[in-house]
């Protein structure tokens, strides 16, 4: 492992979506400023991830459900990406907690990925049949990927626990490997590349 340079991070992007819910004039979904770049680094190799938050009025609700993003390499060697989204709601607790002490936070919700409609345009990016989005050319020192473009909406809003404030997060789980020495073997725990994916024999 210690000739190998492995990266792997994961960044939260937040998708803004406001749903009208019988008991639930809107569900306000809103991102954080301190999770707009995520930094991939081991050695000498470096991913970045960046990403669009949406528009937000006064009151925090959404102005665009679409999200975007995308990696630039900002280290010095060769990389291949490959990128995992998926819909992680949550709900709004306040209450107390096991010791008695106030509680103010947001919570996960438990739904199945089945509930959501993610659309996904991506040029560039290759599916993988394994649940992640693999971009199709190496990615060199100072290049950066096409742009990811995101939409997320739920099925059906009435599905939804009535009388709670609930939001939705879009995460991004990004991971990077070194062209060199097979090391997306390891890293992306695969034995080989999807079709399309340029190698450095192409």
């Amino acid at each position: 492992m210690k000739n190998r340079n492995i990266y792997m991070a994961t960044a939260f992007l937040i998708a803004a979506l406001g749903i009208g819910v019988s008991s639930l004039a809107f569900a306000y979904f809103f991102s954080a400023p301190q999770a707009q770049t995520a930094t991939l680094q081991t050695g000498t190799v470096r991913v970045e991830l960046h990403e669009n938050f949406p528009t937000t009025d006064e009151y925090g609700a959404p102005l665009s459900t679409v999200k975007e993003f995308s990696c630039e390499n900002t280290g010095n060697k060769m990389a291949y990406v490959r990128v995992q989204i998926f819909p992680c709601p949550e709900y709004h607790y306040v209450g107390l907690d096991a010791s008695g002490a106030p509680v103010d936070e947001w919570r996960p919700l438990t739904l199945p990925t089945s509930a959501f409609t993610i659309t996904i345009t991506a040029p560039d990016w290759i599916d993988g049949s394994d649940g992640y989005l693999y971009y199709d050319k190496i990615l060199n020192p100072t290049d950066s990927t096409t742009e990811v473009t995101v939409t997320l909406a739920i099925n059906n809003p009435a599905a939804l626990p009535a009388g709670l404030d609930i939001r939705l997060n879009l995460r991004v789980s990004m991971e990077a490997a070194q062209t060199t020495n097979d090391a997306y073997k390891v890293v992306f725990d695969i034995p080989t590349l999807p079709n399309g994916v340029e190698t450095l024999d192409d």
